[in-house]
């Protein structure tokens, strides 16, 4: 039987070319319970073979509709590949000028250096596709980052396609192997760590002399092997980072940044040389008292540091030894000694002070430090409230015309606040607002380094102090604890 179904030959649209007319069987049949006469049952079996013939026919256009819907389903489909195909080609990604490549791909170094040599960029980044391989190897700062954990052709390589840029190199004891390349090109070398051991000052003293472009240097010893001359003539070395024992003759007076961890008193004594130093950070693994260095004939305040703006001290009593007239920010983490004296004997300006040592008495410190912005600091509770109140400026009163620390911007306590604490911040932000004789609190921190949650109270301070202009925020644990680990990462 043929089909009442017909498809456009332009566009395969599916019409009827028949209307559906249909046999009935007899109505008084299908109403009542009579039963059918041997006529009516010879035309109702007509109409039967009829109808089931009716179904073979549509079931065949069925057919041909469900195939042609497959195929127009895969002709879309193709034609959606093909669209993405053409939007990939337009796509702003692929439109990107080298250069942005460039500045993308050196975020990608130094990369991960437990990887294989071949699985860290810029190796890897000249795998994606030709274009990137070609603009990975024109860049030569990609391949600037040099350690001895690279197989020595690739370390080659790697020299080739830097092209004489300047070198970021890290040696490493136990790799002897990949030493002497990169020993060769010493006069490249800008930033270098290194991991000191048995015959790496041997290896070193061929570079004596040979660094003129070395800016940063960080070496970490745990043999106490030295001393080490390699470094003594480096014209442009500013930046020094020195963990553990190591022995170095240094150009200390060109240095301006420096960390160090004093092992002992000939450490100490070595350090004065650094006259010029911008930033320094101190650390001990000995204590380092003022009678024991008495005891080895250091009198107090041997060192003066003329143009020292930031310094960081692991232990307060270094602060006893020193003369910082030009300190604007300092760190103490333990044992913090009077400030006052160093503020005194320095004549110093400090705009910032971190104390997380809750020893600390902090107000005298104000009192001598009238220009401090920032204040970070972890104290006891009677210290807190103490400085709570010596920062309120009471209303129609001497203080309210010469209020403490009128620069004062920013304040952080690494303190839990209850209720009444609280308030009595929120009261001291109100005062300083309102007084024409300072700046306003702009920001102010809480941050919890015991509760693993937020106290119920710190959402009311929270919007009081925000409603008040000030940027407001309280940090439980341990979010408090990394901001923390940050306070540290922002000294050398």
């Amino acid at each position: 039987m043929a089909s009442d179904l017909e498809s456009c030959l332009n566009c395969g649209f599916i019409k009827s070319t028949a209307t559906l007319h249909l046999p009935s069987f007899p109505r008084h049949l299908l109403t009542t319970n009579d039963p059918p006469t041997d006529v009516e049952v010879a035309e109702i079996r007509d109409i039967i073979d009829y109808l089931q013939a009716r179904i073979s026919n549509l079931d065949a256009s069925i057919n041909n509709v469900e195939d042609l819907l497959a195929k127009l389903r895969s002709r879309r489909k193709f034609v959606v590949e093909d669209i993405h195909r053409g939007s990939t080609i337009l796509s702003i990604i692929r439109r990107l000028p080298a250069d942005v490549w460039g500045q993308i791909f050196s975020y990608t170094i130094p990369d991960v250096p437990r990887r294989r040599a071949t699985d860290r960029s810029p190796w890897v980044l000249g795998r994606v596709c030709g274009r990137w391989r070609e603009i990975t190897i024109s860049l030569s700062t990609l391949w600037s980052h040099l350690d001895t954990n690279i197989p020595v052709p690739l370390l080659t390589e790697q020299l080739k396609r830097s092209k004489g840029c300047g070198l970021t190199v890290r040696l490493v004891y136990s790799e002897t192997a990949a030493l002497n390349p990169l020993v060769a090109c010493s006069s490249r070398w800008e930033t270098v760590d290194i991991q000191m051991g048995v015959n790496m000052v041997a290896i070193l003293e061929h570079i004596h002399g040979k660094v003129p472009m070395l800016r940063r240097l960080k070496c970490s010893d745990s043999t106490g092997i030295g001393p080490c001359t390699a470094f003594q003539i480096a014209p442009n070395l500013s930046s020094v980072l020195l963990n553990g024992k190591p022995s170095l003759r240094l150009p200390w007076t060109q240095l301006k940044r420096l960390r160090q961890r004093i092992s002992q008193i000939a450490d100490f004594s070595q350090l004065g040389s650094a006259r010029n130093l911008v930033e320094l950070s101190l650390t001990n693994s000995v204590p380092l008292t003022l009678s024991l260095a008495q005891a080895r004939g250091l009198p107090e305040s041997i060192l003066e540091f003329p143009v020292l703006r930031l310094l960081y001290v692991e232990d307060g009593d270094f602060l006893n030894f020193l003369v910082l007239p030009a300190l604007e920010d300092i760190y103490i983490s333990r044992c913090p000694p009077p400030l006052t004296s160093l503020i005194d004997r320095s004549l110093c300006r400090l705009r910032k002070i971190t104390s997380i040592d809750p020893n600390v008495e902090i107000v005298p410190v104000l009192d001598r430090a009238p220009t401090l912005l920032e204040i970070r600091v972890r104290l006891t509770v009677d210290e807190l409230e103490h400085l709570v109140s010596y920062l309120t400026i009471p209303l129609d009163s001497e203080i309210a015309s010469r209020p403490p620390c009128p620069e004062l911007r920013a304040i952080s306590f690494c303190n839990a606040l209850n209720e009444d604490q609280s308030m009595l911040l929120v009261q001291m932000v109100e005062s300083r607002r309102h007084s024409a004789a300072c700046s306003g609190l702009s920001t102010c921190r809480i941050f919890d380094v015991v509760q693993s949650k937020i106290a119920g109270h710190a959402g009311k301070m929270l919007d009081a102090l925000r409603d008040r202009g000030t940027d407001a925020e309280w940090l439980p644990e341990k979010s408090a604890r990394r901001k923390l680990i940050e306070w540290v990462d922002e000294y050398p």
